[in-house]
């Protein structure tokens, strides 16, 4: 376009520039809907930083108010370190006990001969029985290594192998149990002759037969079980009775028959036979001493053929078998055969060659008492509540100690305060506000390069929070605040009623006075580990307690902390999700101005553009008619 200058007010400035200011002051709307955008924009950051810091503490407090929660935790530990290590539920009564660790839980170890490393062995089978459980591993034929890898795949849980090459010529073959304890040594049976000529057991004998024991139950002193289910063992026709058949139990009845007192070895079991009919299942079971009590174990026992097999090995090995417990639940009397006790015998056919380490129990000596175990580890069994690992010999006794660990409560209360004060302190900046702050009245003219309308805004913003005066924002600061210095129920005598009294609170006695309205939590920590260490129970209830006695949590500063957090991070309709939406509203409405307006401006200019050069054509015409006239005007003159 040519640079054609206007008189007057235009003179001297290029047609371009002046379209170019006019559009840029009609683009000022533009400036105010972006500069509100970016003032929504950040306040979304702002409330989602609210939002995490609020989910955070919720998070930290359901923590402290859950069933599980850390308080009373105790540890384990010995006088001297190494010896033993574990855990203590709340059940455990803390103290100190007197412990001796005499002999450790081993595997059992074996070793093979010598024999030519490339020996082919034959297919065949062999089993391999380590406690109650057995494995038997079908080899195809093949070298050592191929009888190795056979034993991992089919009886990897029960044994261990390995191939130890003594020269070029020869290697042996070791085994050894996978489990610790006297009763889980190795036994096989070896009918094929595989592990003979690998090495390892010598010639397999023939099995041995069953010992059986027929009970001679002592009717006469029969007592009743558990009459509550069977109603009619007390009537006195509905009592046992023996006949030349065998023993009728009769309908809805039940009998804890006494024996003369008999051991049941490893694997034993009960075989009760019936005459007749029966029901597929049964109610049966056994009475047995155990560490000087009677127990009994009375279970559901299915048929087989004509015979009931009650596992008394598996409940009571080694015990002293004191009583047979009958039971008729059906609609017709039961009779019974007879009752006997059946031993197998030991399962392995085939010794083993050479034992490098035998199999051996844990025994150890608590307050003087001598305990045996088969393993080292996780022995939960011994004392209420204690489970723990036990990792050495003791040359003398030493001493078990049994106290509360304060540790993992007092980090859960550090936590919760941490999450607590960021929460409060972000809260407190984004609403604080500068009093002498304030738009500035200085009006830039409308053809300055720096007007912005933006500028005064953020200059302002950076001197207050970005929600001040937001009331939600406050309503958490002050609930914060409350809920933090409110007395609660104790529902025991020796209770806690507020924070102070387990070292939490907003200063100690003294502190400025404006930290202490700023409403940060300090800890004690002297003071907090005193009362987890002697009221762990106490600390908890501060923070969630059932003062009805109804199993559900209604009072304490934990359950009052999450009522007050739940508006603001619930994701349907909580607080900050609602001002989120709403301020992605107000900035989908302004990009649609703003959308609107841009292409308003495009036609805006081009108008312009086409009326300043209808104006510079005038401009032109007028021009070249004034010189036209001015001349002729001239020549007019000059001819007179």
């Amino acid at each position: 376009m040519p640079a054609y200058t206007m008189p007057g007010l235009m003179t001297g400035q290029n047609t371009n520039d002046i379209v170019k200011k006019l559009v840029e002051l009609e683009r000022r709307p533009i400036r105010r809907w972006e500069t509100e955008n970016e003032y929504a924009k950040a306040q979304m950051q702002i409330w989602g930083e609210v939002k995490n810091l609020t989910t955070n503490l919720q998070t930290k407090t359901r923590a402290l108010v859950s069933f599980t929660a850390p308080f009373a935790t105790k540890s384990v530990s010995s006088s001297e370190e190494g010896v033993i290590t574990g855990e203590a539920s709340r059940a455990a009564k803390s103290g100190n006990r007197a412990l001796e660790i005499t002999e450790m839980a081993s595997k059992h170890q074996l070793s093979g001969v010598a024999i030519d490393t490339d020996i082919r062995l034959p297919e065949g089978s062999f089993t391999i029985y380590s406690g109650k459980s057995k494995e038997t591993v079908i080899f195809p034929g093949g070298g050592l290594p191929e009888l190795t890898q056979a034993i991992k795949n089919m009886a990897g849980g029960l044994a261990e192998t390995s191939l130890i090459k003594i020269d070029k010529d020869s290697s042996i073959l070791t085994v050894t149990s996978v489990k610790t304890g006297k009763k889980n040594e190795l036994q096989f049976s070896d009918p094929n002759g595989i592990l003979k000529l690998a090495g390892l057991v010598g010639e397999n004998k023939a099995g041995l037969e069953n010992t059986n024991q027929l009970l001679s139950l002592d009717l006469l002193n029969s007592k009743v079980w558990e009459q509550a289910k069977f109603k009619k063992s007390e009537t006195e026709t509905e009592k046992l009775l023996q006949t030349e058949e065998g023993i009728s139990i009769k309908p809805d009845t039940a009998f804890a028959v006494p024996i003369v007192v008999t051991e049941i070895k490893e694997r034993a079991f009960v075989e009760i036979e019936i005459v007749g009919e029966a029901p597929a299942v049964m109610e049966l079971g056994i009475g047995f001493e155990k560490e000087g009590s009677v127990r009994n174990k009375f279970l559901p026992i299915s048929k087989t053929e004509s015979k009931y097999i009650f596992p008394a090995g598996d409940y009571a090995s080694e015990k002293n078998l004191t009583t047979i417990i009958l039971s008729n639940a059906a609609t017709t009397p039961v009779l019974i055969k007879s009752v006997t006790l059946v031993t197998p015998p030991a399962p392995g056919t085939a010794e083993p060659v050479k034992v490098l380490q035998e199999g051996k129990d844990l025994k150890i000596k608590i307050d003087g008492v001598e305990i045996t175990r088969e393993t080292n580890d996780a022995i939960a069994d011994v004392l209420e509540g204690i489970s723990f690992n036990v990792h050495k010999v003791t040359e003398k006794p030493v001493t078990l100690k049994i106290h509360v660990d304060h540790a993992k409560g007092s980090a859960l209360i550090k936590e919760w305060v941490d999450a607590y004060n960021e929460l409060m302190k972000f809260s407190k900046e984004v609403i604080s506000v500068e009093k002498n702050a304030r738009i500035s009245d200085k009006k830039e003219s409308d053809d300055s390069k720096a007007a912005d309308i933006s500028k005064d805004f953020w200059d302002n913003k950076s001197k207050s929070g970005i929600l001040a005066g937001e009331n939600s924002i406050q309503r958490l600061i002050a609930s914060l605040k409350t809920t933090a210095n409110s007395y609660y129920p104790a529902p025991k005598d020796n209770g806690f009623k507020v924070l102070t009294d387990i070292g939490i609170s907003t200063g100690a006695v003294g502190s400025n006075w404006e930290k202490i309205q700023d409403g940060l939590l300090q800890i004690d920590q002297e003071r907090l580990v005193s009362v987890l260490s002697e009221n762990p129970d106490g600390v908890r209830d501060l923070f969630a307690s059932d003062p009805n006695n109804d199993a559900k949590m209604e009072e304490g500063v934990g359950i009052r902390l999450l009522e007050i957090l739940k508006p603001y991070n619930q994701y349907a309709s909580g607080i900050v999700t609602s001002k989120v939406k709403l301020l992605e509203e107000s900035v989908a409405g302004n990009n649609k101005k703003i959308k609107e307006h841009e292409s308003h401006l495009i036609s805006f200019e081009a108008k312009l553009k086409q009326r300043f050069l209808y104006m510079e054509q005038g401009v032109g015409k007028n021009k070249s008619v004034g010189n036209y006239l001015q001349n002729n005007m001239f020549r007019g003159n000059g001819g007179e």
